[in-house]
């Protein structure tokens, strides 16, 4: 019996964004008021990076120029993507290669959604629960 579970069946399909020409606060407070660890940033409409927790702890905050700093400057680019219907597994190996904890989710090349390593992680569980309940 093979067992697969869908990107897509895991991904947030509401997507925070901001213009690259907002500041690494405004990012920073958006993220604490939806409690979230990541937007998308655009550029004339177009998605072009991510701004993470991450970035802005390694880029921004030794210096302590969040104030001043745009998050077009600090995001992290290009956008890492995996499709929909690619199996869980797939986006847990991908992350791990690549070393990062967000990917955006595509479908017929559109990005669609935002999977993270915790939704990876819930759905590893949930595959693991199916199993157990068809093998008893």
């Amino acid at each position: 019996m093979r067992v697969t579970y869908a990107v897509k069946n895991s991904m947030t399909k509401d997507i925070v964004s901001m213009e690259s020409a907002a500041s690494v606060n405004a990012a920073m407070n958006l993220m604490a008021q939806k409690n979230i660890g990541s937007v998308l940033v655009t550029r004339d409409g177009e998605m072009v990076g991510i701004l993470t927790e991450r970035d802005v702890l390694l880029k921004c905050c030794p210096d302590n120029q969040c104030s001043t700093m745009k998050i077009g400057d600090i995001m992290s680019s290009p956008l890492i993507t995996i499709d929909g219907d690619a199996a869980i597994g797939e986006a847990a190996d991908l992350m791990a290669e690549k070393k990062i904890r967000r990917l955006l989710v595509t479908m017929h090349g559109k990005i669609q959604g935002i999977i993270t390593e915790r939704d990876v992680m819930r759905a590893t569980l949930d595959v693991f629960k199916t199993l157990s309940e068809a093998i008893i």
